[in-house]
């Protein structure tokens, strides 16, 4: 929404836990070749988007832990249709990221958390959302929710073949951990 020459954005966020922030790096950099200054720091799942305050939504944080199995996980191309290998789409120019299938045992907490936040929109009539928001779907960005996050920069030298960086991450981590969930908002001036 933009109000007076500014853009609103509201996210509700998930954390990766630091020590675990730092054992992906590692796996990234020792095991798959990555370069350290193309590996993400502030690693997070983004639970929720909108480009409008929510009524009943505080700014917030708490902690809490939510595993993740990795074995559950995809790497996948940062950009439309990215989730699926395509030859128009190359992985050094777009950052990379993981996804978590619909199996993964972190899942249910992150709908749960993800439910929290968009039952409130029912409450905000907005013009122009493209549908409500669902488990599954987004009424901002993208039309479906995946639960993903950045873990390499663009401009890396990752082997174009994202399952090979994929077997070896799923070998070498057994569990992803997420410490802090975050609602917090973001005000741009145009």
């Amino acid at each position: 929404m933009i109000v007076n020459n500014k853009i609103y954005n509201f996210y509700a966020l998930l954390w990766i836990d630091k020590e675990n922030e730092k054992e992906i790096a590692n796996i990234l950099k020792n095991k798959c070749g990555v370069s350290e200054k193309y590996i993400q720091k502030g690693m997070h799942l983004t639970i929720y988007h909108g480009m409008c305050r929510l009524p009943g939504i505080k700014l917030s944080t708490t902690y809490e832990i939510i595993k993740a199995n990795v074995n559950e996980t995809r790497f996948m191309v940062m950009a439309p249709g990215g989730e699926n290998s395509r030859k128009h789409i190359n992985p050094t120019k777009h950052p990379v990221g993981i996804r978590l299938t619909k199996r993964n045992i972190a899942i249910p907490r992150i709908l749960e958390l993800r439910r929290s936040i968009y039952k409130h929109e029912n409450q905000t009539p907005i013009k122009n959302w493209k549908q409500k928001t669902s488990d599954w779907k987004n009424a901002f960005g993208s039309s479906h929710y995946q639960a993903h996050m950045t873990i390499i920069r663009p401009g890396s030298n990752v082997n174009k073949k994202l399952t090979v960086l994929g077997n070896i991450f799923r070998k070498e981590l057994k569990n992803i951990y997420f410490r802090k969930f975050e609602i917090k908002e973001r005000i741009k001036l145009e």
